[in-house]
């Protein structure tokens, strides 16, 4: 067992499944919630888009708030990011999350398909500084959500407290925060330093759409999370699914490993091997995994 993790397996198993959506997806606590788009100004002049849920009693009590990363190449509601936010307010735990792409407009419509690590942790820590200024926010009760990229992001985030919270609870789905996540997902260290040198020589190269500039590729070899782990002292939940091409099961585990109090969940789903079905409209695996979250949250926010 490595830095002694606490290291659990959980398979799919019906009657956990039956139990957990029954009691958080949705369940009694449910609550109606509201839903805010806002745009926020960055550094550069650039904008960032992102959407609030939170419970519409949010004046009466100081809410705990969950910040959701998602993906590279994707956006604020892919990969069930939307599902997830919404299932969170229900439970009464406010939501933002945001689109890394960031904007030329205050209206939000121009949107450039480029970020590094760097500004993905930037954009989430402007997000959160937005909920707790102007909403109801227990900033004692912070915890963070992402996957693929995103979850590197967030575990850079909480295992160096940046923006100087103290993050309560990460939770994280095919995390790619170990030392060559991003270069396997990238065709191999060759093809890595191939577009690396091409984005030094041009000034970007572009991989499925997205624009990565010299930048991109020092702030993933600059800081290597999963090296960092120790850090972070408090609960972390980590979910892979064993068909998983793209962020590979061994790359979760070894991020998962590295923290002190972890607890994993692993499925298996050949229909959707990186996405573990949680975009899907329906699915008993995504009604899981979501309720899992749920209740990981609502228990260490």
């Amino acid at each position: 067992m490595k830095r002694g993790a606490l290291y659990t397996i959980v398979c799919v198993c019906l009657l956990s499944i039956a139990v957990l959506i029954l009691e958080y997806y949705p369940g009694a606590k449910e609550t109606e919630i509201l839903t805010e788009d806002i745009v926020i100004e960055n550094d550069g002049g650039l904008y960032t888009r992102a959407q609030i849920m939170i419970p519409a009693n949010y004046q009466e009590k100081r809410l705990p708030l969950v910040s959701l990363s998602h993906g590279f190449r994707g956006s604020m509601d892919s990969a069930g990011g939307n599902y997830l936010a919404e299932n969170l307010a229900k439970n009464g735990i406010a939501t933002i999350r945001m689109d890394f792409a960031r904007c030329r407009d205050a209206e939000g419509r121009i949107q450039m398909n480029q970020y590094t690590v760097n500004t993905m942790i930037s954009d989430q820590i402007d997000c959160i500084d937005y909920m707790a200024a102007h909403y109801n926010i227990d900033t004692d009760r912070i915890g963070l959500y992402g996957r693929s990229l995103g979850g590197r992001v967030a575990m850079a985030m909480a295992n160096e407290g940046y923006g100087g919270y103290d993050y309560q609870a990460l939770a994280l789905v095919a995390p790619a925060g170990n030392q060559d996540a991003l270069q396997y997902y990238m065709g191999g260290q060759k093809n890595w330093n191939r577009m690396k040198s091409k984005a030094e020589r041009d000034g970007s190269v572009i991989h499925q759409k997205v624009i990565l500039t010299p930048d991109f590729f020092l702030s993933v070899e600059d800081y290597i999370p999963s090296q960092t782990a120790g850090k972070f002292r408090h609960p972390v939940f980590v979910i892979y699914n064993t068909e998983d091409y793209v962020v590979l099961p061994e790359t979760s585990i070894e991020c998962a490993e590295n923290y002190k109090d972890v607890h994993i969940t692993r499925i298996t789903s050949v229909k959707s091997p990186h996405g573990c079905e949680m975009g899907f409209k329906s699915s008993k695996t995504k009604d899981q995994l979501i309720a899992e979250i749920t209740a990981f949250f609502l228990k260490n926010l």
